[in-house]
């Protein structure tokens, strides 16, 4: 019994993923979750305000890392106010500016409202965007990043 369960919840799994795969979303879709991503790399870059509250749901999203603890290992901290987040990356003084190396490494769609990109950024970090649409706009809902 235990092994028929298990090759069920395989069959099921497998099917769902295959079903996520082959969702393409359309062409504009893509567009606008690339220009989202841009404008919260960009946004982070050049400090702009603008960019990030653009690309960000504030609100409502939340960020998690993986970070260097204090005693030199690694732990995991959250982020559950993204407005004071964004309003800290826009006040840097020094933003590392817009010129930075980023790409997308994939995006995957699921029901045309749902996007999960991943984003490398130089050799700084990586992250795993969850992005939403909403009342026709995407923005980014979660964000969570480990370090490079």
């Amino acid at each position: 019994m235990k092994k028929l369960i298990v090759a069920l919840a395989l069959v099921f799994a497998g099917s769902a993923v295959v079903h996520a795969d082959h969702h393409k979303g359309d062409k504009a879709d893509k567009q606008a979750i690339r220009a989202a991503v841009f404008d919260y790399f960009h946004g982070q870059g050049e400090a702009s305000a603008e960019r990030l509250f653009r690309a960000f749901d504030a609100e409502n999203s939340t960020m998690v890392g993986v970070v260097s603890g204090e005693n030199g290992g690694e732990s995991v901290r959250s982020w559950k106010n993204m407005t004071d987040v964004l309003n800290n990356w826009a006040a840097n003084e020094n933003p590392p500016g817009g010129d930075r190396d980023g790409e997308i490494i994939s995006m995957n769609m699921v029901d045309d409202r749902l996007a999960v990109v991943l984003f490398r950024s130089a050799d700084r970090f990586y992250d795993a965007l969850t992005l939403g649409k909403v009342d026709g706009q995407w923005k980014i809902i979660a964000k969570a990043f480990v370090l490079q």
